[in-house]
């Protein structure tokens, strides 16, 4: 079994790098497109203006923030770091300048893809389906659920999974084995799990979410607070790192920087920009589109700090003292991450750590399901939760026994979602939109061609 994953790993590895340096420059160019001509055209013609309010943005706010961020989001982040340092890259930071880089591109898309999703009234699958086929809706569909809930439930479990070793290890002296934390740890998860979405209750757990992933960002900030005040005098170095490591950059295929691809997996990743369920979580509110589209950067931005920032800042600073060695394998990439943080502040930092994987994961596995029922809400739903239940099992086995297939079949599943959503959009702020606009007007078709 062993073997059989390392082969589907090394082959969706060679798929997933053959395809990414090509991919990027599309992404980009497509999402810059797509993005200027909602915000100067379509927004101007088919929405009204719109402010944002505090009871509109809770629910679809926590619904994204509580699916999108989690330890998951840092083991990835921790994983492209240790990639790039075996990569031959000394400067780990060159990811988080070159993922804020692609951020300024991406950020305006998660704006632009909630906006248009609002303006149709339709969900990814709905406006894939009319804007290019039924069937690329379902591909897009099924690819979004497998990612969701298989590839994003890995991480969850992976890091759950490594947590629970390191408290083991660190407060009561045991060294757990693989088997064991499967089934004493990631086994009661998916039972709890399973319990929730069985008696039908995973909807008054998903009304707790926002108190939930507000603790746990709220205690998360505060410990990086603490953490950065006691490191002040790293930050320079930092910054420098920064610098070093995107004037210096080792490239991969086509001469595309390393950092600049695996910055971008993560930016997709971790605030899930162009995916579409920034869309799926604005249609909870009866918000406008423009106050819609304004809620979906709340999570958006919260995520790329939490993610991107916090976890490279750490993790740089653990590696510049001989904390952190790469390349590493999950749990110990997050063991060590662990030790960096528990080294400057102490218990408190542990204990955030722990509690931020408690209730993040949690959030995020079930912040899958959510996606899954707007999806395919036209199925039975014991069919949607046979189909999730035993995603989610598959994810929590591979996720000890095999993380890295999950985490390179997440890099596979962010090209095909984005692209798809991404083009959908692209050809309806050239051509759909028209039939949205709300003010009759004759000149748009001359600021039509100016955009153009």
């Amino acid at each position: 079994m062993a073997n059989f994953l390392l082969q589907v790993e090394h082959i969706i590895t060679n798929v997933s790098d053959a395809i990414w340096p090509v991919f990027l420059p599309f992404i980009l160019v497509v999402g810059a497109i797509t993005s200027i001509r909602t915000i100067f055209i379509v927004q101007k013609k088919a929405t009204l203006p719109s402010k944002l309010t505090l009871k509109n943005a809770i629910g679809p706010a926590a619904i994204s923030l509580g699916a999108m961020i989690g330890t998951g989001a840092v083991v990835g982040v921790m994983g492209a770091l240790s990639k790039l340092s075996a990569a031959g890259q000394n400067n780990i930071e060159a990811m988080a300048i070159w993922a804020l880089i692609g951020a300024c591109i991406m950020v305006p898309v998660s704006y632009s893809e909630t906006l248009n999703s609002k303006i149709m009234g339709k969900t990814p699958k709905e406006y894939i389906s009319s804007l290019i086929s039924p069937k690329l809706g379902m591909v897009y569909a099924v690819c979004f659920v497998a990612l969701a809930v298989f590839g994003f439930g890995g991480f969850q479990f992976s890091g759950i999974d490594s947590v629970s070793a390191i408290v083991a290890s660190k407060f009561m002296g045991i060294e757990t084995t693989l088997m064991q934390r499967y089934l004493f740890i990631v086994i009661p998860v998916i039972a709890v799990i399973a319990v929730l979405v069985l008696s039908k209750k995973h909807e008054i757990f998903m009304s707790a979410m926002t108190y939930m992933i507000g603790t746990a960002i709220t205690g998360y900030f505060i410990f990086f607070l603490i953490f950065l005040t006691k490191t002040a005098s790293y930050v320079p170095t930092y910054l420098q790192g920064m610098i070093d490591g995107m004037l210096n950059p080792v490239n991969a295929m086509f001469g595309v920087p390393l950092g600049f691809i695996l910055g971008m997996q993560k930016i997709i990743q971790t605030a899930e920009t162009g995916l579409g369920a920034l869309a799926m979580a604005a249609q909870e509110s009866d918000s406008a589109p423009r106050e819609g589209a304004m809620i979906s950067l709340i999570p958006t931005i919260v995520t790329v700090i939490v993610s991107i920032i916090v976890t490279s800042y750490i993790a740089s600073y653990g590696v510049r003292n001989g904390m952190i060695q790469f390349p590493a394998d999950a749990v110990t990439r997050l063991t060590q991450l662990f030790e960096t943080a528990q080294s400057v502040t102490g218990t408190f930092g542990l204990i955030v750590f722990s509690a931020f994987t408690v209730l993040s994961a949690l959030t995020t596995i079930l912040g899958s399901y959510y996606y899954m029922t707007k999806l395919f809400k036209n199925n039975p739903i014991n069919r949607n939760i046979a189909i999730y239940l035993t995603l989610v099992i598959a994810a929590g086995t591979l996720a000890v026994f095999g993380a890295n297939v999950v985490f390179e079949a997440v890099d596979l599943l962010l090209f095909v979602l984005c692209g798809i959503n991404v083009t959908a959009l692209m050809i309806f702020t050239f051509t759909e939109w028209k039939n949205y606009i709300i003010n009759d007007n004759d000149d748009f078709d001359s600021l039509d061609r100016k955009a153009s």
